[in-house]
């Protein structure tokens, strides 16, 4: 991976590499799963840690049902200080290879790097990570 020795990189380089990732999964899921990116101009210049963006997608997937009759639908925005990225519940009843670090290691690295918090929000119909920006 190019990025991998930076701690850093900016939002847009990040939304630019994970297009990649979401192309391959629109190929792959067809229908059962929507992406919709609205990130403010202002937003893209400030940086994440590289990888955020594949790994907060991966954990949707991993835990949640992908069905042509009901898509997955994956949100990716800015929202003041933070990167959200929100998808519609659809909780899979068994979660094969879950250790339950995936959040709580990117929680750990974040706390690291920022003043602010990620923030795990789930809600009755909706999971959000908040990721602060840099």
């Amino acid at each position: 991976m190019l990025n991998k020795d930076k701690n850093f990189v900016t939002l847009q380089t990040e939304l630019d590499f994970i297009q990649h990732y979401i192309s391959l999964l629109e190929t792959r899921f067809k229908d059962a799963i929507h992406f919709r990116i609205d990130i403010r101009d202002d937003a893209r210049s400030q940086a994440i840690v590289p990888v955020t963006l594949q790994i907060l997608i991966e954990n949707a997937l991993k835990h949640n049902v992908v069905d042509k009759m009901k898509p997955l639908t994956i949100e990716i925005t800015s929202i003041g200080d933070y990167l959200v990225v929100s998808n519609n519940l659809q909780l899979r009843k068994r979660v094969e290879t879950s250790n339950k670090l995936g959040l709580e290691n990117l929680r750990s690295l974040y706390r690291f790097l920022s003043d602010k918090p990620v923030l795990i929000e789930p809600t009755a119909d909706r999971f959000y990570v908040k990721v602060p920006l840099i």
